[in-house]
């Protein structure tokens, strides 16, 4: 299966390892990958656990973990990242689906190296959803009509 975070490879060569927590992110964009399929995933120990400790009052397990459940993350596109040695910032476009609409996330993460990386806060960029027809491709990728594309579950569920 390819990583979550589309960066091309399986999951259990790019992202799998930090979300068991047997590596820590070796950088900004890594972390930011790890956290895109975290949500993916529901993994809300993971993006609290990833999160700066400052921000932990800002971003409840409970809020994470019902924005993961209720939408269906379908693509990463990551347009920027740069680093120093303790401060990064990774530019990206996080896309999902809420019923019949697709959204998407534009924002510049903020990120800091303490004991390992972490995600400390972001500026987004507001985008309107758009609307998904019947006969439209759907935006997963799959190449099918949405209406023909597997049944869409929330992040973290399993689709049969």
């Amino acid at each position: 299966m390819f990583c979550y975070c589309c960066s091309g490879k399986t999951f259990t060569e790019c992202c799998a390892p930090y979300l068991l927590q047997h590596q820590v992110a070796i950088n900004c964009e890594a972390l930011m990958r790890s956290r895109y399929s975290a949500y993916c995933m529901a993994n809300s120990t993971y993006l609290v656990d990833t999160l700066h400790p400052s921000q932990h009052s800002a971003h409840s397990k409970d809020e994470i973990t019902a924005f993961a459940n209720s939408v269906h993350f379908c693509r990463l596109q990551i347009k920027a990242a740069h680093q120093t040695a303790d401060r990064g910032q990774v530019s990206f476009a996080a896309y999902f689906l809420h019923g019949q609409k697709l959204d998407v996330i534009e924002e510049v993460s903020d990120f800091v190296l303490l004991d390992r990386w972490y995600y400390h806060s972001g500026k987004l960029t507001a985008a309107e959803p758009t609307k998904i027809g019947r006969n439209d491709s759907c935006p997963c990728g799959s190449g099918k009509k949405f209406k023909q594309c597997l049944v869409h579950q929330p992040s973290g569920q399993i689709i049969t």
